[in-house]
């Protein structure tokens, strides 16, 4: 299943209600469940994002859905990326 990457940032609206953060993680994971994936890890950052999510998801279908779908809460916002296996990159490697 393709592993996805998401760096989040907290909306105001995200910090007026700081005290709901952990059921609003567990929805979010939920969600994801929902979905047909699956949360790997989640991590509250300093810096430029205030979280990062690992999780896989069955196809970028899902995963649209899932960004849709946490999107109209207003308390992220969000960049994803798809990740690339190290080992598929040294397979192509190895052929170029």
């Amino acid at each position: 299943m393709p592993v996805y990457i998401m760096f989040g940032n907290l909306t105001h609206a995200a910090f007026a209600k700081l005290d709901s953060i952990e059921e609003r993680d567990k929805k979010a994971k939920e969600i994801i469940e929902s979905l047909g994936g699956r949360l790997l890890s989640l991590y509250y950052t300093l810096g430029q994002y205030d979280f990062v999510a690992i999780f896989e998801m069955p196809d970028k279908e899902m995963l649209i859905k899932f960004i849709a779908i946490v999107s109209k809460f207003g308390t992220v916002r969000t960049e994803t990326m798809e990740t690339i296996p190290a080992s598929m990159l040294y397979k192509i490697a190895k052929e170029i």
